[in-house]
């Protein structure tokens, strides 16, 4: 009886999970110390700050802070009230009236959840603190009473726990549910079969198992011989039963600490279904929807081929769900589905409260600005989207390049665009704490600088320690911004750092063109470059020169623009509208390279007019590509003169005369099937809106290359006129207006 409250006291505990208990604001924390595991019962009481102009408030006592608000918000008489959970519930009325009372400015933190406050206080390793030590395990203890401690002055489950993995997928009434005892060497394959098919032999589960774990590099050899067992039922409610029963009995076998793994499409339900899970912590695999398709028939082996898949998968999931668990200093089974935003919200929100400010946490994407809120301020995450389009024809070689950081490198380096920009982002590293007016942006100056300071520590996790944990969170920093799923989801803070963004972006372009690149397209993302090269490794021997010229920038210094598609010839309208001639290494023959082609103009076109346009449209481009290959021997410059003029001649004679052929055929093709149709409505005929509508995109494209404009222009403005010709077959009575 003493050994689990001496091991408790003289040791760290390493949490596993916390868990909430049926009475409100009480939870029990799985831990870990010395060997056992604990299941401890943690009160964590509500903490909130009432902003009172007025002296005091008697019905909310606390004690006077000195914390900065949210926004910049002025604070009056900030008090700091804490309270049990289920008083703070009772209360909700009074809280409302104080909030309509003038003398309130604002109730700060009321929504912030408590297992969230607990894990940012005592992360996943703590120890109690001297004055609490004397208590027994029932009594539980508070969470004040708990001091957090690091990982790396702690090891956090530095061996491999024993698992049990639990996995279920369903389809119509038939289901596989799977258990694994890790300590116990047990594998369980129950099948949920209303037919009662028997498909699957243990055999079967075995040689599965034993292929998909080589598939992880795990070694079977080492971990002995494990019974395999497989059951039919014909109900869910039979087979949790089956489940239930074994569970229990791995309980009573093995005493030792074990963390269960579950992968199944209804968590909740599986709970419930199976209490036997209470009695360990558990983490949860996200499931893949995709398990649920079953074959109509011979079902068994696949779903049970894939269930066994996935336990392997467990080992190499739980493992590094661990090392995550060490970085971000979360307990393993509190990170929920996504636990990339939950360790951003995590880190940032105590390094807030490391610097005295009031957390804005709420679970809807507003922020808690002391519940008081106007929402619509809060639509600025729907910033303009910067980008620069320059539509043409680019004859020579252009590439797309990549930009990576490019908001990470805006945080770090936003004091030096404070500094070129004489200080117009104002607030950006001033340490002025007066109560002075500010804009929704501008006060979000001090928690802009605290963001800046975590990211600059995650990369310096990354250069320094090569963590690749740190690494995801920096790639996740725009997403994090905008994400209303953020728990510190505040579009003023994403808008602050997307003006600084804007800045880098427009540097960085103006850096580019210096350097000789003529921008195509580019925006936050991606920018495409015409290179100004007919030859491909000419071309990627300058983008090579480019790419190091911009990184040797102090200003951008943290973004890596990667080149990810060259073309050799580019017909460019928008991101959405281009047709281009791949470039690859091994191009064997000018005849088998492959044209990209995308057009969101032609969609409307039926399909039978679309395939006849893109194969124009590539010939527009292509053509004179071939050409160029064959005439390079001269200076580009006359080259480039050369292919503009065999353009020239090329719409005078062949596209002319290929457009007026497919308007010919289109008025034929319109005419077979419409005219039943016709007929039935009032007699009238088809007016050819179609083809029209094909004259209209296919210069519109056409016309994109400058050199050129004028001689689309001439030769596909007469069209129209010849189809009124044609039209007028059909239709004595109809007039050109009525055509164009």
């Amino acid at each position: 009886m003493k050994r689990p409250e001496e091991a408790l006291t003289s040791s760290h505990w390493q949490i596993i999970q916390l868990v909430p208990s049926p009475q409100s604001g009480q939870f029990f924390a799985w831990v870990v110390v010395k060997g056992l595991m604990l299941k401890i019962p943690l009160t964590i009481p509500r903490v909130f700050y009432i902003n009172s102009k007025a002296p005091t408030v008697e019905k909310f006592p606390g004690k006077c802070v000195n914390k900065i608000l949210p926004h910049g918000r002025p604070s009056y008489n900030l008090i700091e009230v804490k309270i049990q959970e289920d008083q703070f519930k009772k209360e909700s009325k009074m809280r409302a009236a104080l909030l309509a009372n003038p003398e309130i400015e604002g109730i700060y933190e009321t929504k912030v959840p408590l297992e969230f406050s607990a894990i940012c206080q005592i992360g996943c390793v703590c120890e109690i603190d001297n004055t609490a030590k004397h208590r027994n395990i029932q009594d539980g203890w508070k969470i004040g009473e708990l001091h957090m401690k690091t990982t790396t002055e702690c090891r956090y489950l530095d061996r491999s726990i024993p698992l049990v993995y639990l996995y279920n997928s369903t389809s119509t009434g038939r289901a596989m549910y799977v258990l694994y005892c890790h300590a116990s060497k047990r594998m369980s394959a129950v099948v949920v079969d209303p037919f009662n098919s028997k498909e699957l032999l243990p055999s079967a589960l075995e040689r599965q198992f034993r292929d998909s774990c080589q598939e992880f590099s795990i070694d079977l050899l080492s971990w002995g011989s494990i019974l395999f067992q497989v059951d039919y039922v014909d109900h869910p409610e039979a087979a949790k039963k089956i489940i239930q029963k074994a569970i229990s009995e791995y309980k009573e076998e093995n005493s030792g600490p074990t963390v269960a793994v579950i992968e199944c499409p209804d968590y909740n339900s599986m709970m419930e279904g199976i209490k036997a899970l209470d009695d360990f912590p558990c983490v949860r695999i996200p499931f893949n929807g995709d398990d649920n398709s079953y074959q109509p028939v011979s079902w068994q082996r696949p779903a049970a081929k894939i269930a066994m898949f996935r336990c392997a998968a467990a080992f190499q999931w739980l493992d590094q769900r661990i090392a995550q668990s060490r970085y971000a200093h979360v307990p393993l089974g509190n990170f929920g589905l996504d636990w990339l935003t939950f360790t951003i919200d995590i880190f940032m929100s105590r390094a807030l409260r490391g610097q005295q400010q009031v957390l804005w946490v709420s679970d809807n994407g507003v922020p808690d600005l002391g519940g008081i809120n106007n929402e619509e301020t809060f639509f600025a995450d729907e910033v303009q989207q910067t980008s620069l389009v320059f539509p043409g024809a680019y004859r020579k070689v252009s590439v797309e390049l990549k930009i990576h950081h490019l908001a990470v490198n805006a945080l770090l380096k936003s004091n030096l665009v404070n500094e070129m920009e004489g200080g117009v982002f104002s607030g950006f590293e001033t340490n002025s704490d007066e109560n002075t007016s500010f804009d929704e942006t501008t006060g979000c100056a001090q928690a802009f600088r605290v963001l800046k300071q975590l990211f600059d520590n995650c990369f310096t996790d990354v250069r320094k320690y090569e963590n690749i944990y740190a690494d995801s969170i920096l790639q996740r920093l725009s997403w994090w911004l905008c994400s209303p799923s953020s728990k510190l989801h505040d579009p003023a803070l994403h808008l602050m750092l997307h003006k600084v963004m804007q800045k880098v972006f427009a540097l960085l372009l103006t850096d580019l063109r210096r350097l000789g690149a003529m921008i195509i397209y580019a925006d936050f993302s991606k920018v495409i470059i015409d290179t100004g090269k007919f030859d491909l490794s000419a071309a990627k021997a300058y983008c090579e020169s480019l790419l190091t010229a911009v990184g040797n920038s102090s200003i951008f210094e943290w973004i890596l623009l990667e080149p990810v598609h060259y073309w050799h010839s580019l017909l460019f309208m928008d991101q959405y509208n281009y047709t281009g001639i791949q470039a690859t290494d091994d191009e064997s023959s000018p005849d088998e390279v492959a044209i990209e082609q995308k057009w969101s103009v032609a969609r409307h076109l039926p399909e039978y007019i679309k395939s006849d346009f893109t194969i124009i449209v590539a010939e527009f481009i292509f053509h004179p590509w071939k050409f160029a290959l064959e005439k390079k021997k001269g200076s580009s410059e006359s080259l480039e003169a050369q292919m503009v003029e065999y353009l020239r001649e090329q719409i005078e004679s062949y596209f002319t005369e290929r457009l007026l052929k497919k308007v010919i055929d289109i008025m034929s093709h319109m005419k077979d099937i419409n005219v039943s149709d016709a007929s039935r409505f009032s007699g009238q005929t088809p007016k050819g809106d179609d083809t029209l509508e094909f004259i209209q995109v296919i210069s519109a494209v056409l016309a994109l290359d400058q050199n050129v404009q004028h001689d689309v222009l001439v030769s596909t403005l007469p069209i129209p006129f010849q189809f009124y010709l044609i039209l007028v077959q059909f239709d004595k009575h109809m007039e050109y207006s009525q055509v164009l």
